[in-house]
């Protein structure tokens, strides 16, 4: 049953020059609110937009090693200002005050109570930090200071035989948020087109067991052959994929075959569908030309080297249709930010914002460069705040920077 729920008076107005009718309607389908826009509501003079500089730029490519990051896999500011940046290739955490100057590192490499082997996660609980790590489960408490507080013990051995659980995120109440690659028990690839389904599942940070929560749709992969010998992957141009984001009561997973996040509570009930009504735009050989091209170059191919890999390249198979957005992320305070697909999708787009009850306000435009690995959930690269952006930035000579910059909101 689809009943037409009644708008804020603001969605119904629209801006000189726009066409007639709401920006986005809302309705009810069998207690599942839909929300769909158009086109979005923010006037020019009420759109958000980061400060031209970053307050500050963490991060450089060799020298004093408290400012090299191998491999940054999570970014926190804490309410003081002051910054923790996990760098799982040093199994560290790195913490720096509010201008960006080092004050302390903890963890590190090894088997001790306060070391770690595999980071992938690193969360604040209270005032306190959290770090996941991916192998095994453990996870373990540190103060402000970086003093370690204590530890929970790694997933029980029947847990752990569902797979590697990597940490998405948390809720308000507490309930983390964890992705396998996979449900157990899965067949063998076929060969050609592969999509198999990610598992969420969630856990209290002190338990040694998970919840399955619910099954997503995977990314799209080839598959060339399978048998005794292994099985041949190669890359699905264009391919499509999930990205999560967990908010204070949601689980948000976007599918990017279609312009659409489903919003899901923590038993895994769908609560909400945001959706940005726009055509999927469809590909062609020179769509792939172009992918390739780009692809080259950024990847910084030695000249001699471009004709033979573009060759190789241009045999890849692709998908008939672009997907329709690039990443996504869930500010402090619940508005959702999906990354435009610009282009053949090599380049970093614009990031639509939609507000809580899933109306688009606008795009809001973030420097180039931000890391490749806001793409997987296996990373938490971006922190949006009420009035900052945490992030981080990949140079060309692929040197990782953490930077902030603050979110200006016009008002009145």
């Amino acid at each position: 049953m689809r009943l037409l729920l009644l708008a804020p008076f603001v969605a119904a107005s629209c801006h000189a020059g726009e066409p007639a009718g709401p920006p986005f309607e809302t309705f009810d389908s069998a207690g599942v609110v839909i929300t769909e826009s158009s086109r979005p509501l923010w006037a020019e003079n009420e759109a958000w937009s980061l400060s031209p500089e970053p307050e500050f730029a963490i991060g450089a490519g060799d020298g004093d090693e408290r400012y090299v990051f191998t491999d940054v896999r999570g970014v926190r500011r804490l309410p003081d200002g002051r910054i923790a940046v996990l760098d799982a290739g040093s199994n560290r955490v790195r913490l720096y005050d509010p201008s960006g100057m080092h004050l302390l590192d903890f963890g590190g490499e090894g088997d001790g109570p306060a070391e770690f082997r595999s980071s992938q996660y690193l969360g604040l609980d209270g005032d306190e930090f959290v770090v996941f790590e991916a192998i095994g489960g453990n996870r373990t408490w540190w103060s402000s200071e970086g003093r370690l507080l204590r530890a929970s013990g790694a997933f029980t051995s029947e847990d752990r035989a569902s797979g590697t659980l990597i940490m998405v995120g948390t809720m308000a109440d507490g309930t983390a948020v964890g992705v396998r690659d996979g449900p157990s028990g899965l067949p063998a690839y076929d060969v050609g087109l592969n999509r198999r389904p990610w598992s969420v599942w969630t856990f209290d940070l002190t338990a040694q067991a998970s919840d399955s929560l619910l099954e997503v749709p995977g990314a799209e992969g080839m598959i060339l052959e399978t048998g005794p010998g292994g099985t041949h992957h190669q890359r699905y141009v264009f391919g499509k994929y999930s990205v999560l984001a967990v908010s204070d009561d949601r689980v948000h997973v976007g599918s990017n075959d279609e312009y659409a996040v489903r919003s899901h509570d923590r038993d895994g009930v769908l609560r909400a569908v945001v959706r940005r009504m726009m055509d999927p735009r469809p590909t062609d050989r020179a769509d792939l030309r172009a992918w390739v091209d780009e692809w080259i170059e950024r990847a910084h191919v030695p000249a001699d080297e471009r004709g033979e890999m573009r060759d190789r390249m241009l045999e890849l198979s692709f998908a008939p249709e672009m997907p329709a957005f690039r990443s996504m992320a869930a500010d402090a305070e619940g508005n959702l930010w999906v990354e435009d697909w610009v282009g053949v999708g090599v380049r970093q787009g614009s990031f639509a914002v939609f507000r809580p009850d899933g109306a688009w306000l606008g795009s809001v435009t973030i420097p180039e460069g931000l890391s490749e690995d806001r793409i997987s959930y296996y990373d938490q690269t971006i922190e949006i705040g009420p009035d900052y952006l945490l992030g981080v930035w990949t140079d060309e000579y692929g040197v990782d920077q953490v930077r902030l910059y603050r979110l200006e909101k016009p008002t009145g």
